[in-house]
């Protein structure tokens, strides 16, 4: 009986409060593009981040600079991932999301924007070699803030350090062949 008296008194008081919860279009975020920067030694262009998640743990990333396809700049070096990421922990409060991942792939790097076809694994195969690509192991912090009512479209910053091992780094680049990396971006997804 206090119950009903309880529900009633709210209802006819004319409350109308209303709760914001993330529900993406496939129960998890989908699809996110993000701009940012991995080298500030060298901030010639920025880095495009492309990241697809087929389940709500994993998800699949592309980030690079775009050379050979962007931009034709011949005196910028480039470093590109490709990685699978799994989401091992995660929290919410409201509309936003924080979580914590890792993630394996390849790093391929490259002295000028001549980019070949594929990718070159293993140590350097000629002495003015211009690419070259090893594996690589990070860590990410991703947050999250669900904009739109239906809490669909979010806003995104991922913070991403790791190292790569690239036998052909130094003919390619001068410095490795383990290649530390921190890349920052921010970006919109759904």
């Amino acid at each position: 009986m206090v119950g009903v008296y309880l529900v009633s008194a709210l209802a006819l008081a004319g409350s109308s409060s209303t709760a914001t919860i993330p529900r993406p279009v496939a129960g998890h975020p989908v699809l996110e593009l993000r701009v940012g920067a991995d080298r500030v030694d060298e901030l010639r262009h920025p880095v495009v981040c492309a990241e697809g998640a087929p389940l709500s743990w994993l998800s699949f990333e592309a980030c690079g600079t775009g050379a050979g396809i962007w931009h034709d700049d011949a005196e910028a070096t480039d470093m590109a991932h490709f990685r699978a990421r799994g989401r091992v922990a995660g929290a919410t409060s409201g509309r936003g999301t924080l979580d914590a991942l890792v993630g394996a792939g390849f790093l391929e790097v490259q002295r000028t924007a001549r980019d070949a076809p594929g990718f070159r694994f293993g140590r350097a195969r000629e002495p003015d070699q211009v690419e070259a690509a090893g594996p690589e192991l990070s860590a990410t912090v991703k947050g999250r803030w669900f904009v739109d009512p239906g809490a669909r479209t979010f806003l995104t910053a991922d913070f991403n350090v790791g190292a790569a091992v690239v036998p052909a780094a130094p003919t390619v680049m001068g410095t490795g062949p383990v290649i530390p990396f921190a890349l920052l971006s921010v970006g919109v997804g759904f």
